[in-house]
């Protein structure tokens, strides 16, 4: 069996979205939208430690990450391959 990770409710909203939508760049409105919070530095700070968190908790190398790709400007992609059964 796999490792088992333990994700805050605020991480587990965060990777749920990105485990809906695989593969697709996911917006910081379009988070905002999904995720509900204020529109603002504090939302975008707050999603920075989030993403942040995950990245550390799913063993990402935080210089070159390979599982959540930031693109800037644009928002974030989910790299990893989504299989639901």
């Amino acid at each position: 069996m796999g490792e088992h990770i333990s994700f805050s409710n605020a991480e587990g909203q965060v990777l749920r979205l990105f485990l809906e939508r695989p593969r697709r760049l996911i917006s910081r409105p379009q988070m905002q939208e999904s995720l509900g919070g204020v529109a603002g530095e504090s939302f975008d700070r707050a999603m920075d430690v989030r993403i942040s968190r995950l990245r550390t908790k799913l063993g990402e190398d935080p210089k070159n990450p390979s599982l959540i790709k930031t693109i800037y400007g644009a928002g974030y992609i989910f790299l990893g391959d989504v299989h639901w059964e």
